[in-house]
């Protein structure tokens, strides 16, 4: 399944094999230019990792220094990041950090982000926004989760994971699983991927309990593109049974889930729709928001007033949706059938309305 090419670089990588690795660097990729990486192989004291999902490997995977491995093309970054951590959960470096193949489009400022590991939060957001919003004045004007110099930007959204500050509309148009479970997604996503695998994979009523009973963060934040840091402990608060659920669930194939052991329902979201929803859970997956120190809705609030408000937008708030002014912990979205559609679920809640629906 994988190809691996020399793990020390003879020379430059001498701390290295001194004191052993401090930081791994894990980067997935498909057609990507990694030529970005090259320096930071030999960098003392560092690893990089190269997950493969497509046939022909980087020339960069000849250097000594890059260990390379070709894994299955599904589940997008995730794939290579769980990879990584259920391959290598004994070994972890102090720092892990992990990128896309093309970390720049996510994260313009990555190399200063790099090179400031040192002021990292024990998980480290490393992404900033898509290019065309960055000349918004609410992610120029406020710096409140920027790394020094670097730029990071954390998003407050509410539980059905949806944006309070500004206009974004991706999640109701990158997954059917947000317009099913909309008021209480971050519920659903998070008894299903943390929660215990015996409840979230049996009988409805079970299911629905588990929702319910999930616990929300006082702050809730997501970050466009998944990209971050994070240290070896807090990588081992979950252990190497949490990893390997989650990569099987992300990778398994739509007609199998049922087999692998999670939810029927699970046969109805494409391997695309769960790494959406992944990208979209992690840092609560993670435990992240206990290290966002500053209230980031609170201090960017006066910026993201100052934005242009759509046609009927309720506009940029810290207690409520930004478009239709959900609040930011609502009952549970009963509206939707379909696979995996609440109703499969017998949930009994609050009738919500999505946004559009009339």
């Amino acid at each position: 399944m994988s190809s691996a090419q020399g793990l020390a670089s003879p020379g430059t990588s001498r701390l290295a094999q001194l004191v052993g690795p401090m930081v791994d660097l894990v980067v997935t990729r498909c057609r990507e230019d990694v030529g970005w990486a090259a320096p930071y192989s030999h960098r003392p004291g560092w690893r990089l990792f190269v997950y493969n999902t497509c046939r022909a490997l980087p020339p960069l995977c000849s250097e000594a220094g890059v260990v390379c491995h070709r894994i299955p093309n599904v589940g997008y970054e995730w794939h290579g990041y769980l990879r990584h951590l259920v391959d290598r959960y004994n070994e972890l470096a102090p720092t892990t950090i992990f990128l896309q193949g093309d970390p720049l489009t996510v994260s313009p400022d990555i190399h200063c982000l790099l090179n400031s590991t040192a002021a990292y939060a024990p998980i480290q957001v490393l992404s900033w926004v898509q290019k065309r919003k960055t000349e918004m004045p609410i992610f120029s004007g406020c710096t409140t989760s920027h790394l020094g110099a670097c730029r990071v930007y954390i998003e407050p959204v509410t539980t059905g994971m949806r944006p309070m500050l500004h206009g974004d509309r991706w999640l109701m148009s990158a997954c059917r699983v947000a317009k099913r479970f909309k008021g209480n997604l971050f519920q659903f996503l998070f008894s299903q991927l943390a929660g215990d695998p015996d409840l979230a994979t049996g009988r409805a009523e079970q299911h629905t309990r588990l929702i319910t009973s999930t616990h929300v963060p006082p702050r809730l934040y997501r970050a466009y593109g998944a990209q971050f840091g994070a240290t070896r402990a807090e990588l081992r608060r979950r252990p190497l049974l949490f990893y390997s659920r989650l990569l099987a669930w992300l990778t398994t194939h739509n007609d199998q889930m049922h087999k692998a052991g999670f939810l029927n329902m699970w046969r109805g979201y494409t391997a695309k729709e769960r790494a959406i929803m992944l990208e979209i859970i992690w840092m609560a997956l993670l435990g992240a928001e206990r290290h966002v120190a500053a209230d980031v809705c609170a201090v960017c609030l006066r910026f993201a007033q100052t934005l242009p408000k759509p046609p009927r937008a309720v506009g940029a708030s810290c207690s409520a949706d930004y478009f239709d002014g959900a609040p930011r912990v609502e009952a549970c979205n009963v509206t939707g059938d379909g696979w995996g559609g609440p109703k499969r679920l017998g949930a009994k809640c609050l009738v919500t309305r999505n946004e559009g629906e009339e």
